[in-house]
């Protein structure tokens, strides 16, 4: 598990290249898929550290679990494939490897 320091150092690092590019840069900046993961990756530091609420971050302001959860059903319901069956085997594959 990274410290607190560490996660911190990262903050200073990123979030000024994000935040320089959103204030001087062209749209097709702000289209660029690296500069959209790191601003999720600097929220996800933030709820990391405490400073976003779980209830917060898991709202269509960040993560937005609600509409995954609805893509969820939807590929459910056009494949006929079972989220819970998927889940099954997602804990005895992965979190058999996550134990390693």
């Amino acid at each position: 598990m990274r410290s607190e320091k560490e996660v911190r150092e990262l903050l200073r690092i990123i979030e000024p290249i994000i935040s320089f590019i959103s204030e001087h840069g062209r749209n097709e900046d702000l289209d660029d898929d690296n500069w959209r993961y790191a601003c999720d990756v600097v929220d996800t530091l933030y709820w990391v550290l405490g400073e976003i609420d779980t209830e917060r971050f898991l709202s269509d302001a960040y993560l937005n679990l609600e509409k995954l959860r609805k893509t969820v059903a939807r590929i459910e319901s056009e494949t006929g494939k079972s989220f819970n069956n998927f889940m099954k085997w997602w804990e005895e594959v992965v979190g058999n490897e996550q134990n390693k």
